[in-house]
């Protein structure tokens, strides 16, 4: 009688710097039913160790001493042309993990996902058919999109091309550029993110004066010199301004890099201040698991067990949300902050963000109710629509009161809008931060119990790169209502008075 043999484990290589993660993740994939063969700490021994074992899959961190992951792929892959190749890397490393692709990478993990997601991300990658890359499980764009991004030498290229790679330079611009029209109003024709962040709400077609007066009214003193430069304040900061003339527009260059460095002071003391409560957390669990002689001596019952884990993870969800708000700070600061715009479900990124935070804060008490009025979909990133929920939902827990609840609805003065509100019970916004409180490190009375002060002005930051914008004032019981307003897919589906589902 012939029995099929089994099949072999996919064999599988770790190189990564960090002992703890690449631990994780080879006990992760163990039991999941790869078969760790070998790890690595930096890209060069990764080399030795792949040309040792050829494995079938190569787990790939970027940033590594002595040879980082972009230096170490291309080596690797000639090394072992059929195994599938994943790159691990941080938080808002796209272009890092575009070009990682554009070298031979089969795909690319966003570092913090949870365990199992990433092994279900492995296991998609391993059964891909040759040549075709797994969809990215990060805030990356996937691989049909790297392909276009590719560097190619110099040809003679169409204006439409031209003009798209002009566009681009404006984007990632270190420096605020904005165009006006030459006419009274000033109207905006164009605004880079650098400028956005300065101005606040800018929005093409709106008349400059409404988002920098005291900014229109220099560049109306100043219209007829051909070369200007002077000091203006803004939302977001003190800037110097240089303005340029074309034929029939008028160019606004702001550098703010001298207002900059006082708010990378205040970022540093934010981030050390909130970082402390965290650390302070987990360095007590690990002194608790230890004995006196510094043996591990396990928690007393199991249920000692059960909280210290629940803590463990509320505390390094912490510490991941300040590293997130610190990171997007700073691409917003650059000006190199993406949004990824797709069609998305708005009622169940809610309820998923939702059900996330109630297990972020279990034993607190909080439940989070989820009314959804609207079903449409939204033009949106859904990475960082999550982000901005989490943000909004943490605000709650901390400042605000039970009941919190997130609601869907349309939009009842812009029908081709869906709005999703969280609401809460609190004392809510009071009258001297409601101009102010998406503003950089704006933080309220009790502003010491939590926050880095960067929150709010990240949330209305990312609603206006997706085309929406972010609001507050107070429900008809009062508290608290944050609205982020985003573009309906479909606005012609908009709802008539519906039944609200939860």
């Amino acid at each position: 009688m012939n029995t099929a043999a089994p099949a072999r484990a996919p064999r599988v290589v770790v190189i990564d710097d960090t002992d703890d993660l690449r631990q994780l993740l080879s006990l992760a994939l163990t039991r999941g039913g790869f078969e760790i063969v070998a790890e690595a700490g930096d890209g060069r021994a990764g080399i030795e160790t792949v040309r040792e074992h050829r494995p079938d899959v190569v787990l790939l961190d970027l940033a590594m001493p002595v040879m980082d992951g972009i230096e170490a792929l291309p080596a690797i892959r000639r090394l072992v042309p059929s195994a599938k190749i994943i790159v691990l890397s941080g938080f808002g490393a796209q272009q890092m993990s575009a070009r990682a692709v554009a070298v031979g990478a089969d795909g690319y993990v966003q570092k913090g996902a949870p365990l199992p997601s990433i092994l279900d991300y492995v296991r998609t990658v391993c059964a891909a058919p040759a040549g075709r890359s797994g969809r990215a499980l990060s805030v990356v764009p996937d691989a049909t999109a790297v392909d276009s991004d590719r560097v190619e030498p110099a040809t003679d290229t169409d204006p439409a091309e031209r003009a798209s790679g002009s566009s681009e330079a404006l984007a990632l611009a270190p420096f605020g550029v904005l165009e006006l029209a030459d006419e009274p109003l000033f109207r905006i024709l164009t605004v880079n993110a650098v400028a956005q962040r300065l101005l606040g709400p800018a929005r093409p077609g709106n008349p400059l004066a409404v988002s920098a007066p005291e900014l229109a009214s220099m560049v109306s003193y100043h219209r007829l010199d051909a070369d200007a430069s002077f000091d203006v304040e803004l939302v977001g900061g003190r800037a110097r301004a240089t303005i340029r003339r074309t034929g029939w527009s008028v160019l606004v260059y702001l550098d703010s890099s001298r207002e900059d460095v006082g708010v990378l002071r205040r970022a540093i003391s934010t981030a050390a201040q909130q970082v402390r409560g965290p650390v302070a957390v987990l360095g007590a669990i690990a002194e608790t698991l230890l004995d006196e002689d510094g043996a591990a001596a396990g928690p007393a019952t199991s249920e000692d067990r059960d909280r210290w884990v629940a803590a463990v993870l509320r505390q390094t969800r912490a510490l991941d949300g300040i590293t997130a708000d610190l990171l997007t700070s700073a691409q917003i600061q650059r000006g190199t902050m993406r949004v990824d715009l797709v069609d998305v479900d708005a009622a169940a990124v809610a309820r998923r963000v939702a059900a996330e935070h109630d297990l972020s804060v279990a034993g607190s008490g909080s439940a989070v109710t989820v009314v959804v009025e609207d079903n449409r979909a939204v033009r949106a990133d859904p990475v960082r629509l999550a982000q901005a929920l989490r943000t909004l939902l943490s605000n709650a827990h901390l400042h605000g009161e039970q009941p919190v609840a997130v609601r869907v609805r349309p939009d009842a003065a812009l029908p081709d809008r869906v709005v999703v509100d969280v609401i809460d019970h609190g004392p809510g916004v009071g009258d001297d931060l409601v101009e102010r409180v998406f503003t950089e490190f704006t933080r309220g009375k009790e502003g010491a119990s939590g926050g880095t002060g960067l929150g709010l002005y990240i949330v209305r930051t990312l609603l206006l790169a997706m085309g929406g914008e972010a609001t507050c004032g107070t429900g008809p019981e009062g508290g608290a209502v944050f609205s982020l307003h985003l573009p309906a897919v479909d606005p012609a589906k908009a709802p008539a008075t519906t039944a609200p589902t939860t």
